[in-house]
């Protein structure tokens, strides 16, 4: 009888415990103190998560981690060129859920666009995995820390979900709406923002750059950063070791948002770029800015 309902529970993906299918080592494990892993996990198929290889251990140090929900380039469903980026962040302590199943590389099979609705729907999985106690993820992240962030039409499906509740801090990678509409999401959409919300660009040569800044000029109603590498292209640092620069930025952000490492508002409030060569940041809406 207990078989037979495990059976039923499990035609329900969520109630049932994850279980990993297949795993990917990139830049090996990244810089931080968390060797990092990429995974799919069997009721969780078309996404990818980064994640420390031994997550009880980070949580342990860490306490429980904080997340980041990312939606690619394109709107489509990998996030293959993006991994280094992913696969660095999880080290210093994240978990990183990419929408997207897992690829060898971009050609390995064709590709689609992703629903905007699973960036929602992967916080959901993520908060029935935490409190299941047959998961690996019980008690190791916490859901009261999620950053939903996208890269170029990623950001627009990000705008797209972002009256999102549970969301604490929004990541525009290569992203802005100005006058366009993408992905379900236009200028309107800006107003349901609700928390700090960061823009990181790649200067002129980006053709989000100047969509971005008209978001900028217009978002007067939380706290918001815009961080230009000015020779960074649309294109970012991502396919450098460790996802580069664009990476250490986000993860200054990240630190500041959903750790508290308050020193780190010096570099979006203070201008303070000695790590950052080639970076502009202006910020406004900040207490105390």
């Amino acid at each position: 009888m207990k078989k037979k309902f495990v059976l039923l529970m499990c035609l329900i993906p969520s109630l049932c415990f994850a279980k990993i299918e297949r795993v990917e080592t990139i830049d090996n494990g990244g810089t931080g103190a968390y060797k990092a892993i990429a995974v799919t996990e069997s009721t969780l198929k078309d996404y990818v998560i980064y994640r420390p290889k031994n997550i009880a251990l980070a949580a342990e140090k860490e306490g429980p981690l904080a997340v980041m929900v990312f939606a690619n380039g394109g709107c489509n469903d990998t996030s293959f060129p993006f991994k280094r980026m992913m696969s660095e962040i999880a080290s210093k302590g994240y978990l990183v859920i990419a929408l997207g199943s897992m690829q060898n590389s971009l050609d390995d099979r064709p590709l689609k666009k992703s629903p905007n609705e699973m960036m929602p729907k992967a916080v959901d999985w993520l908060a029935s995995q935490q409190m299941n106690k047959e998961s690996e993820y019980f008690q190791t992240v916490d859901i009261n820390k999620i950053a939903f962030a996208g890269q170029s039409c990623g950001g627009a499906q990000l705008l797209a979900v972002a009256a999102d509740p549970r969301i604490k801090t929004y990541m525009m990678f290569n992203s802005g709406m100005g006058d366009m509409s993408m992905a379900a999401a236009s200028r309107s959409s800006l107003p349901t923002l609700h928390a700090p919300i960061i823009y990181l660009v790649g200067g002129e040569s980006d053709i989000a750059t100047s969509n971005a800044e008209l978001d900028y000029d217009r978002i007067n109603h939380v706290p918001i950063a815009f961080a230009n590498m000015l020779d960074g292209g649309h294109s970012g640092t991502y396919e450098s070791p460790y996802g580069g620069s664009f990476t250490r930025m986000a993860l200054k952000w990240l630190d500041w948002q959903l750790k508290q490492k308050n020193k780190n508002s010096q570099v979006f409030l203070e201008n303070n770029l000695e790590e950052f060569d080639g970076w502009t940041m202006k910020a406004k809406h900040f207490i105390g800015s």
